[in-house]
């Protein structure tokens, strides 16, 4: 990738920042292709870390996830288990019901940002929703590169770790910010 292109995504994703957390709270979905692996585990992994790094933070952002292109009924066995070693309680990983966006149709309605795993996902998302829609990893490195779909594309830690760090990395952009 052009470093030069690296640059200028960023500080797109930065504006984008600024201008969401000047709201008193904002609301983030997280995508990914069934909503059982990758998506999830960002939602709970995500909401877990502001609430431990920053409890004014967690009552002012709201993270949900869904999938969009398989309906799938629970969460996989790889995410709850990577989700307990990280300290989650077993409880919030049982509440959890994946979301696919054909059954609801009206889920970014009500989001600020969109961030989805792979760049297929992108061309998933209805055009009304485009301009709140980013790669996650372009959006918070500036890197136009996919977190892999364990699913298809083991090991599933390699997916999880990418994730982790892009969430902490995330979660220091947004108490920088918000």
């Amino acid at each position: 990738m052009n470093q030069k292109i690296g640059v200028k995504v960023k500080s797109q994703s930065e504006n984008f920042l600024k201008q969401i957390t000047g709201q008193n709270s904002i609301a983030i979905n997280f995508i990914c292709s069934g909503n059982i692996i990758r998506s999830p585990y960002a939602e709970i992994l995500f909401e877990h870390m502001i609430k431990m790094t920053n409890t004014s933070l967690a009552k002012r952002v709201r993270v949900e996830s869904g999938g969009v292109r398989y309906r799938n009924s629970k969460i996989s066995e790889e995410s709850a288990t990577m989700l307990l070693k990280e300290g989650i309680n077993h409880k919030r990983i049982d509440q959890f019901t994946p979301r696919y966006f054909p059954d609801y149709p009206r889920m970014f309605d009500s989001v600020d940002l969109i961030l989805v795993m792979e760049r297929s996902h992108l061309r998933s998302i209805p055009s009304k929703y485009k301009e709140k829609t980013f790669l996650l990893l372009e959006f918070i490195y500036g890197r136009n590169e996919d977190v892999p779909d364990p699913y298809f594309d083991p090991p599933f830690e390699r997916s999880f770790i990418m994730i982790k760090k892009a969430l902490q990395t995330f979660t220091e952009m947004l108490i920088g910010t918000f």
